[in-house]
């Protein structure tokens, strides 16, 4: 039994991939408005679902105790969310999300109990 060609099969993936770089380019130059318009669509519709699930998180974080210890974070984590990514990761987005806060007392602070700031 022979083994197949990954060479050619890789190529031929490659001369796709060029064909619809070169298709978009061309599509640019001629069609920029048409193109800005796709783009600013795909931007709105990534920010929603970005949104979206910042919201389900923070439904979900709500739930949880005010304060915490990495452990029991952890075990939290494992229980209530499906996250395939990094743990790391995610313990960041809780906090650039300004969903928890860790402090010097070596304890995770649930930031979703305190009321939320007004903007003015």
């Amino acid at each position: 039994m022979t083994k197949p060609n990954r060479t050619t099969a890789r190529r031929g993936w490659v001369l796709r991939k060029l064909a619809l770089t070169r298709l978009r380019q061309k599509a640019w130059r001629e069609q920029p408005e048409k193109m800005e318009a796709i783009r600013r669509q795909a931007t709105e519709e990534a920010k929603a679902v970005r949104e979206r699930n910042n919201e389900q998180l923070r439904i979900i974080v709500q739930g949880w105790p005010e304060k915490m210890s990495p452990s029991e974070l952890r075990a939290l984590v494992d229980e209530h969310l499906d996250y395939d990514g990094k743990y790391p990761s995610l313990t960041y987005r809780f906090t650039r999300c300004g969903l928890l806060r860790f402090d010097s007392d070596g304890l995770w602070h649930n930031l979703c109990h305190l009321p939320r700031r007004q903007d003015s």
